[in-house]
C-alpha cells in the first residue's frame, strides 16, 4: 500500500479533479460549528434536492450544527455552492454522516466530497463512520448500493426501506478512498 498525502495536498487534488470534471473553478470549504450563512446555503440546496418529508428546517440544521464534532464540507463551482456534506460525533471516534446533496450529479462531486471527508476523519483518528439512508430514493436509485461502493456495509434495515450503514476506518479503507476518488489518473 502506498502513501496517502497529507490533508492539504488531498484537498488540492480533490479541487483540481473537480475543476477538470466540471469545467470551472472549484473550491472545497470546511466548516466546523455553527455558521448562519452556511446554514442558509445548506437549507437552499436541501430544498432543491430533497422531497419535502426529507428536508430539514433551518432550526433542525442549526441543531445539527451545534452538535459536538460538527463538520460540513461545501463545494463551490465558480464561487456558487453546489454541494454539501455534513455530520457530527456520536461517540468517541464515531462520526455520523447526517446529510449530503449535490446539485450536479454524475460528475463525481458527491463521491469526491465524501472521500475527502472520509480521509479527513481518518487522519483525525476517527475509527468509524455511520449513516442512515433509504434503500431506494424517490427516483428509484439504489442508495444502499451507492454507499456499498463507497465501502459501507449494512448494519440494520427496517420495514420502511431505511438502512443503517457503517464503515470502519483503517489504513486500507482510507487508501481505497484515496486511490479510487482523489488520486490523479
Amino acid at each position: 500500500m502506498s502513501h496517502i498525502p497529507e490533508f492539504p495536498e488531498l484537498l488540492r487534488l480533490a479541487e483540481t479533479k473537480l475543476t477538470q470534471r466540471l469545467g470551472g473553478s472549484t473550491r472545497v470549504q470546511f466548516i466546523r460549528g455553527y455558521d448562519e450563512e452556511i446554514q442558509t446555503i445548506i437549507h437552499a440546496i436541501d430544498k432543491k434536492k430533497f422531497r419535502e418529508e426529507l428536508r430539514y428546517t433551518l432550526l433542525e440544521i442549526e441543531q445539527r450544527m451545534m452538535k459536538p464534532g460538527f463538520l460540513c464540507l461545501l463545494v463551490y463551482l465558480d464561487d456558487e455552492p453546489i454541494a454539501f456534506e455534513y455530520g457530527y460525533d456520536v461517540s468517541e471516534g464515531v462520526y455520523f454522516s447526517d446529510s449530503q446533496a449535490a446539485l450536479i450529479e454524475g460528475k463525481g462531486v458527491g463521491t469526491t466530497q465524501f472521500a475527502l471527508e472520509i480521509l479527513y476523519l481518518y487522519k483525525k483518528g476517527y475509527k468509524q463512520i455511520t449513516l442512515s439512508t433509504e434503500e431506494l430514493d424517490d427516483q428509484g436509485r439504489t442508495l444502499r448500493s451507492f454507499w456499498e461502493r463507497m465501502g459501507f456495509s449494512v448494519t440494520n434495515r427496517d420495514a420502511g426501506g431505511n438502512v443503517d450503514m457503517m464503515m470502519e476506518l483503517s489504513p486500507e479503507t482510507a487508501y481505497y478512498q484515496y486511490e479510487r476518488y482523489i488520486k490523479p489518473r
